[in-house]
């Protein structure tokens, strides 16, 4: 790079004053080189690594990584793009801009980012220095980690290894030096086991295994006290629930699949008292033999409703009553931000995903096999915020004659889906 535009730039990278402003445009250069940022992505690593903290609440913490990414296309850091991924906002890095973010980042050893440069292998030993702090290897096509790799970085925090699709394999040694790891993300790999050594990383802040669908195993996670985001969802293959998750007393996110149960450990929400996002789901993905099918994983309404904290909600509750002991044991001077809650016996989807996701509103209530006159506990069960409500499998028509009376306090009711059978 010219030695001119680089003073320029790296000027406006100065003027920024503020530490986290500078650390939030430091980071968008570990991902790929023209990549369109999903803004949400970005914000939830520099919450797990402790750029964005000192808020209350994690809407609070993604308003303030929104208004860091104003900031930044304001000074023309970032570019905004018009590709919105999953309903959110996407930035991008124009490639002189990260190449000087890159040579910042690599001042005094402290960063290795080969994102998207199309190895087959880890990088040798010797760039594996004790000062590195960040590690970027996404979007690449390392096969696997053998045991020859056990590198010495007291220093390090950031691992992403996330999008290597060939990566089957991560032996136990490589992460037995990596004493001061937060963010580990293996998202979108291949691997059948998560190293047992994983279980040592007691600083770890954050462990992201999206869309491991071959992962089997994870190792007890009864000594990461400081984790504060555990995302497995997408895990199909999972095979139990992690071990020593009731150990987890500072854990504010989690999304997870049911790990071949059918209903959430009892007890165990209780223990996870600090919890904000609470998404259960579990889909299972379309075959050459199968369609894609729902499997409803139970939770109990109470232990759902004694999480003082929670801002974002998906879950399944089995029966109506269940629902009502939720709505009984909540904090009703508190809302949630965002929820999407079924109930009722929906053991048999008959659509795929996209049926109640493709403009699903915000806050959404799913019901199966409604029947007003049998369950009298209904009127009670619609919150006033509620933007959605879908009725399905209803096999009593005549029991919706009453039907308006158990919405007329719903004032933000924006859609009302009804599918019989």
């Amino acid at each position: 790079m010219d030695e001119k535009v680089f003073q320029i730039l790296r000027f406006s990278y100065m003027h920024l004053k503020e530490s986290a402003l500078q650390q939030c445009f430091l980071y968008c250069a570990l991902f790929k080189e023209d990549f369109m940022i999903p803004g949400e992505d970005l914000i939830a690593y520099l919450i797990d690594e402790g750029v964005i903290k000192g808020l209350k609440s994690r809407e609070a913490e993604f308003n303030k990584g929104h208004s860091m990414l104003n900031k930044l296309e304001r000074v023309c850091l970032l570019e905004s793009t018009k590709k919105w991924i999953g309903g959110g906002r996407c930035v991008k890095m124009h490639d002189l801009i990260r190449d000087m973010a890159i040579q910042i980042l690599q001042a005094n050893s402290q960063s290795m980012v080969k994102a998207g440069a199309q190895l087959r292998e880890l990088s040798g030993a010797e760039e594996w220095t004790e000062h590195l702090i960040r590690v970027s290897l996404m979007h690449n096509q390392i096969e696997e980690i053998p045991s020859s790799h056990s590198p010495r970085c007291p220093c390090l925090s950031t691992l992403l290894l996330c999008r290597n699709s060939e990566m089957q394999f991560i032996a136990d040694s490589f992460f037995e030096q990596l004493h001061e790891l937060k963010v580990l993300d293996l998202s979108h790999t291949n691997i059948t086991k998560l190293p047992d050594s994983v279980s040592e990383l007691v600083s770890l802040t954050a462990l992201v295994l999206i869309g491991c669908d071959m992962l089997r195993h994870v190792p007890s996670l009864e000594k990461l006290w400081a984790l504060k985001r555990l995302d497995l969802s997408c895990t199909w293959a999972l095979e139990k629930m992690p071990q020593g998750m009731k150990c987890l007393c500072n854990l504010r996110y989690l999304r997870m699949n049911g790990c071949g149960e059918k209903k959430f450990p009892s007890g165990l929400l209780p223990k996870l008292s600090h919890l904000q996002v609470f998404v259960l789901v579990e889909w299972i993905p379309e075959t050459s033999n199968r369609i894609e099918e729902y499997v409803p994983i139970i939770v109990k309404g109470k232990e759902v409703g004694c999480l003082r904290k929670l801002e974002s909600l998906e879950c399944h509750f089995e029966g109506y009553s269940d629902y009502v002991e939720y709505l009984k044991s909540r904090d009703e001077t508190k809302s949630l931000t965002t929820y999407q809650i079924r109930l009722g016996p929906l053991d048999k989807y008959r659509y795929g995903y996209g049926y109640y996701y493709v403009g699903c509103k915000g806050k959404t209530i799913v019901c199966g096999n409604l029947n007003i006159d049998r369950d009298g506990d209904f009127q009670v069960m619609f919150p006033k915020d509620i933007q959605q409500l879908t009725i399905d499998n209803n096999d009593d028509a005549t029991s919706l004659c009453d039907f308006w009376s158990l919405i007329k306090n719903a004032t933000e009711l924006e859609a009302i889906k009804i599918e019989f059978i």
